[in-house]
C-alpha cells in the first residue's frame, strides 16, 4: 500500500502513547494506569470546568448483576430541562474506566449544554458478552426512569462512545428498538467497533498502527465473544444486524489510519440505505482515538463538530 501520511501533530501525540497488547488484559490495564500516572507527573492536568458539577453514584444493574457505576456531569445552572448525553467508554471491551472519555463528557456538558453521563460497564474477559452491553442498557433505562430528578428531557437522550463504546451505543440503540424503549433520539459513534469478522481492507492492512491495530482487534473479539463466532448476536456486533431500519439518526466518525475505518463507513452507508439519517465525518491523517489525545487543532475540530451536531439535533 502507499506510504501513510499522518497529520504531524496527531502523529506526535500518538507516538507518545504506549502500544497496548490486550492479549494480556491485566498487563494492558497496568500499562494504561502507568501511562496516566506518568502524564500526571508531567503536569498534564485533568480537564475540569467550574460550570459543571461531577458526581459519581451507583445505579441498579441488570437483574442479578452488580450495580453500575456512573458519573454525572451536571451544569450548575439548573434552570431548564436539558438533553442528556450518555457515554460508554472506549477500551476494546477489556480496559478503560470513567476517565477514559472524560474530555468528551465534559465537552458535551459545557459546550453542548447537556447533562452528560459516563457509564462504567463490566469488562471482558472476566465478564464477556452480554454483561457489558446489558449494563449499558440498564443505565439508559435508569436515566429514562429518573429523567425528572436529573432535570433532563427524556425525549432528548443521546447515546455515544468511542471504539468499543461506539459499539455499545449502536448495540443499545438496537436493543431499545427491539425492546420497545427507551426512546433514543440520536446515536454518536466515534470510530466504532461494529464487525467481529475483521475482513475489511483497512482491518487486513491494519497491523502495527498507532494506538490500535488488527492484532488487538482479533484479541478484543476473542475476549468479548470467544473464538467460536459462527453465530454472533447483533447486540455484540451491530454489523451483523440484518435490519437497521427504525434506528435513531447517527453521527459517525472514521479515522484514516485506523483498522476500524472501513467498518465504520460501511455501517454508516448501511444505515443510510435503511432510511436512517447519518452525519458521517472522516478525518484524514488521523489515528484511532485521535480526538481524545492531548488537544491538537485536528482533535479540537473533531470535538467541536461533534458538539455542533449534538446541538443541532437537540435544537439546543
Amino acid at each position: 500500500m502507499n506510504k501513510r501520511v499522518y497529520d504531524p501533530e496527531t502523529e506526535q501525540q500518538a507516538a507518545a502513547i504506549p502500544q497496548l497488547n490486550i492479549s494480556d488484559p491485566v498487563k494492558a490495564r497496568k500499562t494504561l494506569a502507568d501511562f496516566a500516572l506518568a502524564m500526571a507527573e508531567k503536569g498534564i492536568e485533568r480537564p475540569s470546568d467550574s460550570r459543571v458539577e461531577e458526581e459519581e453514584i451507583l445505579i441498579p444493574g441488570p437483574k442479578g448483576a452488580p450495580k453500575v457505576p456512573i458519573r454525572l456531569y451536571k451544569p450548575i445552572q439548573q434552570n431548564k430541562k436539558r438533553p442528556c448525553f450518555i457515554n460508554f467508554h472506549m477500551g476494546g471491551f477489556v480496559v478503560g474506566d470513567l476517565e477514559m472519555e472524560h474530555p468528551r463528557c465534559l465537552s458535551m456538558a459545557v459546550a453542548g449544554d447537556a447533562v452528560a453521563i459516563g457509564v462504567q460497564y463490566r469488562l471482558a474477559p472476566e465478564n464477556p458478552f452480554p454483561a457489558g452491553v446489558e449494563d449499558c442498557y440498564a443505565a439508559v433505562k435508569w436515566v429514562e426512569d429518573n429523567a425528572k430528578e436529573l432535570n433532563i428531557d427524556p425525549k432528548r437522550i443521546v447515546l455515544g462512545g468511542g471504539s468499543a463504546g461506539g459499539n455499545l451505543a449502536a448495540a443499545v440503540s438496537l436493543m431499545a428498538r427491539d425492546r420497545g424503549g427507551p426512546d433514543i433520539a440520536y446515536q454518536m459513534l466515534f470510530y466504532p467497533v461494529v464487525d467481529d469478522r475483521c475482513q475489511t481492507e483497512s482491518m487486513k492492512t491494519g497491523k502495527g498502527l498507532y494506538v490500535w491495530d488488527y492484532d488487538n482487534s482479533i484479541c478484543m473479539w476473542d475476549h468479548y465473544l470467544g473464538k467460536d463466532r459462527e453465530q454472533v448476536s447483533p447486540y455484540a456486533a451491530p454489523a451483523r444486524a440484518e435490519d437497521l431500519s427504525g434506528l435513531p439518526p447517527a453521527f459517525i466518525t472514521a479515522c484514516e489510519h485506523d483498522a476500524l475505518r472501513d467498518e465504520a463507513i460501511i455501517f454508516a452507508v448501511r444505515l443510510m440505505n435503511a432510511g436512517v439519517a447519518v452525519d458521517l465525518h472522516t478525518y484524514p491523517g488521523t489515528v484511532h482515538g485521535f480526538d481524545m489525545l492531548t488537544m491538537t487543532p485536528t482533535s479540537a475540530r473533531a470535538m467541536a463538530e461533534a458538539v455542533a451536531a449534538f446541538k443541532r439535533v437537540m435544537n439546543s
